[in-house]
């Protein structure tokens, strides 16, 4: 089949399918995109699902009688089924509900969908259901039944079982002549109660979710282009809808490559990249640049740091650092030093943290404060 929107119409117009297509002229595509049919069948079963009947039309005349056939409309999941096959998108931002009052509430859906022609094409709808107005309309509904007859048979049978009445002549919705149960005059006012808080009840427990299906569903019509009513016959032909699909010429070198490299990318998107870490230099390997010596600052408590805890600082805290010269208080007591205490200088006598002290006697033999191991410790 060739890449052109006119061969999938002259193809499927004609044929036993329901061709859904919203446009029907033809714009040049991209010549990496390619036109492709969706299928998807209804399930004409009663208890399917897929459809529901909505009614009955005149299709003509035999004998001098009116002859009727009955119409059903795609239900949700079919509705749900074309949807995906047609590639429709929502956008969770602009796809919504909100309680406009306790009994009322109004749904928003925002679709979009990408076009036979390759052209994108969105739509936005909504649902509104007020409980106020919807019991209105069932006290209505049932009180015109009880007054001129239930004309639907399951219904009218299930109604002279719990409710007195009688059978009339009647005509049903359609033009149809049937047989009606009619309300009698004392069960009239308990019959239209009761059918209005049965209907009330279920309706009141899914009302919001009713509303946003009833939006997304009006969305998905609208954007497919779908008719309102079906025949029996016309369901069971399937659905077909043309869409554009993304297939590019993979024989290209250079297409190959680029789907290489958008893969492997798809890929670290997904669970992250590994690159090899440079090694960190090492700083004693190093040697101290001219400019700047840190040893020579080593004792200067402007670069003495605060973040961190002095006892988790080999050097202590900046309290630690201390002018280099001698303090005569220091050597005066120089005499009195304790050769077994760790935590005194065995210099100056000054008292030292054990990390000091662990620092000194591993690289000097011997306690020393800071101001020690930087005049003397290394002639010991």
């Amino acid at each position: 089949m060739q890449n052109t929107l006119m061969e999938v119409q002259s193809k499927f117009s004609g044929a036993d399918v329901n061709l859904l297509m919203p446009i029907s002229n033809e714009a040049q595509i991209n010549p990496f995109y390619k036109f492709t049919v969706m299928e998807v069948k209804a399930d004409v079963s009663e208890k399917s699902g897929d459809i529901f009947k909505v009614g009955s039309v005149k299709t003509g005349t035999a004998n001098g009688k009116d002859i009727y056939s009955d119409v059903f409309s795609p239900a949700k999941p079919l509705l749900m089924k074309l949807a995906a096959a047609a590639g429709i998108q929502f956008d969770p931002n602009n796809t919504f509900g909100t309680f406009i009052t306790k009994n009322c509430y109004k749904a928003k859906a925002y679709g979009a969908m990408r076009m036979p022609d390759g052209t994108g094409k969105t739509h936005c709808d909504e649902k509104v259901i007020n409980l106020d107005d919807e019991e209105d309309r069932f006290r209505l509904e049932f009180m015109d039944k009880a007054l001129q007859g239930i004309t639907e048979q399951k219904a009218a049978q299930e109604a002279a079982k719990l409710f007195k009445g009688e059978w009339v002549d009647a005509e049903d919705k359609w033009g149809k002549k049937c047989k009606a149960f009619k309300i009698a005059d004392e069960d009239r006012q308990k019959y239209i109660d009761r059918s209005v808080l049965v209907n009330m009840t279920l309706l009141r427990k899914t009302f919001a979710e009713k509303a946003m299906t009833g939006a997304i569903l009006r969305v998905i019509r609208a954007l497919i282009g779908m008719k309102g009513t079906y025949t029996l016959e016309e369901l069971k032909k399937p659905f077909v809808i043309p869409r554009v699909t993304f297939s590019p010429d993979y024989n290209n070198p250079e297409v190959r490559r680029a789907m290489l490299e958008q893969g492997m990318s798809s890929v670290t998107n997904m669970f992250g990249g590994s690159r090899a870490l440079a090694a960190a230099p090492s700083y004693l390997d190093q040697p101290a640049r001219e400019d700047f010596n840190p040893e020579d600052f080593s004792t200067n408590a402007a670069f003495a740091s605060d973040a961190l805890d002095p006892d988790d600082s080999p050097f202590g805290s900046a309290e630690d650092f201390s002018d280099p010269e001698s303090d005569p208080e220091e050597e005066q007591n120089a005499a009195t030093i304790d050769q077994n205490d760790p935590n005194q200088c065995q210099k100056c006598g000054a008292k030292i943290t054990d990390k000091v002290s662990t620092f000194a006697i591993k690289n000097f033999g011997k306690p020393l404060c800071m101001s020690c191991q930087h005049k003397g410790g290394a002639a010991q």
